[in-house]
């Protein structure tokens, strides 16, 4: 069972409010990959990765422990610092703790304010426009932003296997890749045994970050946004970590890289979600799951597609590498409708143009 509790009725350290995901003490995990090619285990499994769950404590401000105990020790790499430009963050822009949790998809602040309409009462949080529209334009997107990323992977595949880049990668020369490749063929290894195995390295460094949670009125331990051993969601955790954005490889340049950016959210990979990969379909399918008869008490269990890459006869491998990096602002596929208005300034419409690839074969939603 997911272990964080909202509600605060069993055991969880601190009750979990407001801004309790920002404190130093609230717990996170990543997934962290390597090269596999000096790790027997994961090669007779066929695998080209090793991964490790690490599991800390926020940051080390205002805690009696050092930096390298918490995830302020992890610097992230200059590509991964300009790819989460326009996400929330608390804290070092060049540090990996400062963007946890991570939100998933996110909105433009224009679309956002669209939606938000200003003229309305604020105090009440604009309740039927954020009811009505928030949550299904959201899910909306994840699917989309899952579909690019199934094909990413493809791509990179089919682009790696012309040059070089495939024997470096299978060989753990990662250094000579680029890394918009070296991303998707990560990726690509995560669904192709994501459900299969567990993590090839589950133990966090501190061995009592997993056991059972202390008494409420112990203060020293702190909320835990993680997903545990006893979960239905640890089997597929790493594919869990990739899509919240929470999975990273260690570059040459001696900082970390994100794999893929943030779709679902922290939360939702905690409280809602399970996930698998299914190699037969084409669409993503849900199926709740009771958990328990205690909160949280349901999750969804979520089979992602991911069918084999079509033949060139079947899909145009241009075609797939134009959907995996479409942008969802302009561009030929956007996500977005805009108008322009008589007196000339364009504004968002609450609307949406291509949620799902215009090409056959690409698994249609994934969210």
């Amino acid at each position: 069972m997911n272990q964080i509790n909202v509600s605060g009725v069993l055991g969880s350290g601190d009750r979990l409010y407001p801004g309790q995901w920002y404190k130093a003490n609230t717990y996170y995990q990543i997934l962290t990959v390597e090269p596999a090619i000096n790790d027997e285990l994961a090669r007779r499994k066929g695998q080209n990765i090793k991964t490790t769950i690490l599991a800390r404590k926020r940051n080390s401000i205002d805690t009696n422990q050092s930096e390298n105990d918490s995830f302020d020790s992890l610097e992230l790499d200059h590509k991964t610092i300009e790819k989460l430009r326009d996400y929330p963050r608390k804290g070092d822009e060049n540090k990996l703790s400062s963007y946890l949790p991570f939100p998933g998809v996110i909105f433009p602040t224009d679309f956002i304010k669209t939606l938000c309409n200003d003229s309305l009462d604020q105090t009440k949080l604009n309740q039927t426009e954020l009811g009505n529209f928030y949550p299904s334009m959201r899910v909306v997107l994840q699917g989309r932003k899952l579909s690019q990323l199934i094909a990413r992977t493809w791509w990179t595949y089919l682009e790696a296997k012309k040059t070089d880049d495939w024997n470096n990668f299978t060989n753990g020369e990662w250094d000579k890749i680029r890394s918009e490749i070296l991303d998707g063929l990560i990726a690509r290894e995560i669904f192709l045994f994501a459900g299969s195995s567990p993590p090839d390295n589950p133990n966090p460094d501190d061995k009592t970050i997993y056991d059972p949670l202390k008494a409420q009125d112990n203060t020293d331990q702190g909320a835990r946004f993680l997903i545990l051993p006893t979960s239905r969601a640890w089997q597929g955790i790493t594919l869990s970590l990739l899509s919240s954005g929470q999975a990273y490889y260690y570059n040459e340049k001696g900082k970390y890289h994100q794999v893929a950016e943030s779709i679902l959210s922290t939360g939702e990979i905690v409280f809602n979600y399970s996930l698998e990969v299914d190699w037969t379909i084409f669409q993503g399918q849900f199926k709740e799951s009771i958990t328990s008869q205690e909160s949280p008490w349901m999750l969804y269990q979520v089979a992602m597609p991911y069918p084999p890459i079509p033949s060139s006869e079947q899909l145009d491998p241009s075609d797939i590498k134009k959907w995996a990096e479409a942008p969802v602002i302009e561009g030929e596929f956007p996500f977005y409708k805009k108008e322009k208005l008589s007196s000339g300034q364009e504004v968002y419409l609450i609307d949406v143009d291509y949620f799902k690839p215009p090409y056959p074969y690409i698994p249609v939603s994934s969210s």
